[in-house]
């Protein structure tokens, strides 16, 4: 067992997330923390469990501000080894551990941890202390890999006054409470799943039901919410998407939710009202913009607000959350402070100054800000199309594409040429599909010909798993278009927009 020595007074301005475990071991002991099916776990158990775990890990040799990477997979090992970490004021590093085991030990070097968990350690029943009032809320408490949709991978320097004011956005502008039930579906090596629904019961005093990330469990996700009546979930657009398709609403109960977080990667209007006809909501699947150098949040719908959208379709991802600001740059990329914004990325000085400029985290997103101060993202800076003076978002053709049959993905990107720039829309076709290529960029080019009133200079109709995705299938535009450009793409059609189609 650890042995923790406490602030001087219960409610301290400011805690670090191991001695907010520790209060609330104390205050509200026997409240359900986490749980996985049958398995559960109170605060005082995770408290107990995780000082155990703490202690092995003493006992390898981590210590206050070593690095510990987790490779772990959801579930309740992952919360007792993330906050053992905290309780030792080390600083967790969580990765995706379903990468090749290769591919994963080689990101875990880049951050030169004390220790790499692979598989959960034997708890320790030898006695360990450490005093938790002597940490700075400016230490870091974990370091997040960001998606490398614009490159390699970074690590965002998260610290623990970082964590406390995002969390205290939520509380203000969400209403998280100790009444709220999360139910958790997203991965918590990413940001959303780590400080929403990891962090998050700590912080508010709630509880958190775990379901494992996979497409196949998007039914399991919706039947726990049901079940346990969840009041919050989360996931990415695609996956509201998948559970319209895969979930009947006649074996589901929904109507407990107040606040399903849609964000991670541009929100469609059509997925959120698809959704919501189907399982008798309202108001309840909220768009929201964040990024893990704003340690999550930026912007969000609160409950109940009516969706907002613009003249060409993109969705309003609601005001920016208390305390923080957000202003755009004369090109239009957004701006943020705040208390929230991250320290700066590990290792990487020369990239932090250029993110970090007078105090406004450069976001490298574009967007817009309407009359009542919404947020409207659309996209990456170096994503965005030209099109007679015009700036267009990769979204608008692609959402247009992807609602063609056969198109299982779209990406839309910019070719310069001499005098101009050459859009090209690139789809995936369906895996095992019989596709008539020919027919299918044709049925693209007029989809998009009566949608926007223009096509593309060329369509490409591509093998699934072509188009450059990140480990968590965001597309990475960029690699794309630099691939596609340099001819090294198997092309099973291309169709101009003269009308002109030619085999690959």
């Amino acid at each position: 067992m650890i042995e923790v020595a406490l602030y001087g007074i219960l409610r301290a301005p400011m805690m670090t997330l191991g001695a907010l475990l520790c209060e609330r071991a104390k205050n509200d002991a026997d409240r359900l923390a986490f749980a996985v099916d049958d398995a559960r776990l109170t605060f005082a158990g995770l408290f107990e469990e995780a000082s155990a775990v703490a202690a092995a890990m003493a006992q390898a040799g981590v210590e206050p501000g070593d690095r510990v990477v987790l490779l772990l997979p959801a579930g309740l090992d992952f919360v007792r080894h993330f906050y053992a970490i905290q309780l030792l004021a080390a600083t967790s590093c969580a990765m995706n551990p379903y990468v090749p085991e290769e591919t994963a030990l080689r990101r875990a070097q880049k951050v030169r941890p004390r220790l790499i968990v692979t598989a959960p350690l034997t708890p320790s029943s030898q006695p360990s202390s450490y005093d938790l009032s002597r940490q700075s809320p400016d230490a870091i408490a974990f370091l997040q890999p960001t998606s490398g949709t614009s490159g390699e991978s970074r690590f965002v320097m998260v610290s623990h006054r970082a964590i406390a004011a995002i969390q205290r956005s939520s509380e203000i502008d969400m209403g998280m409470s100790p009444a709220d039930i999360l139910v958790s579906w997203v991965p918590p090596w990413h940001d959303l799943g780590l400080v929403r629904f990891m962090i998050g019961p700590v912080s508010w005093g709630g509880s958190c039901h775990i379901v494992p990330p996979a497409i196949q469990t998007i039914p399991q996700w919706l039947a726990k919410v049901s079940e346990v009546r969840a009041t919050t979930t989360g996931a990415p657009d695609f996956a509201w998407r998948l559970a319209a398709r895969l979930v009947d609403p006649a074996k589901v109960d929904l109507t407990s939710l107040r606040h399903a977080t849609n964000g991670g990667e541009p929100v469609r209007l059509s997925t959120i009202t698809t959704f919501e006809e189907r399982f008798g909501l309202r108001n309840v699947i909220r768009p929201g913009y964040g990024l893990a150098e704003a340690t999550l949040g930026v912007s969000t719908a609160r409950p109940g607000e009516p969706l907002r959208t613009d003249a060409r379709g993109n969705v309003a991802c609601g005001r920016p959350l208390s305390g923080v600001e957000v202003r755009l740059a004369e090109d239009g990329e957004i701006l943020v402070r705040g208390a929230s914004v991250f320290a700066g990325y590990f290792e990487a000085e020369e990239a932090t100054a250029r993110t970090l400029l007078d105090g406004w985290l450069h976001t490298g997103d574009i967007g817009s800000l309407d009359a009542d101060g919404h947020l409207y993202v659309l996209g990456r800076k170096r994503a965005m199309l030209k099109r007679g003076g015009a700036v267009l978002a990769p979204r608008e053709l692609e959402e247009v594409a992807l609602t063609v049959a056969g198109v299982k993905l779209a990406a839309a990107v910019g070719i310069a040429r001499e005098t101009t720039e050459e859009i090209v829309v690139a789809v995936e076709i369906e895996a095992h599909a019989e596709t008539d290529s020919e027919r299918l960029a044709l049925a693209v080019v007029q989809a998009l010909q009566r949608a926007l009133g223009f096509a593309p200079e060329r369509v490409v109709v591509l093998k699934p798993r072509t188009i450059a995705r990140t480990y968590n299938g965001k597309i990475r535009h960029d690699v794309f278009r630099n691939a596609l450009a340099a001819g090294e793409l198997d092309e099973a059609i291309v169709f101009s927009s003269s009308g002109r189609a030619n085999a690959g």
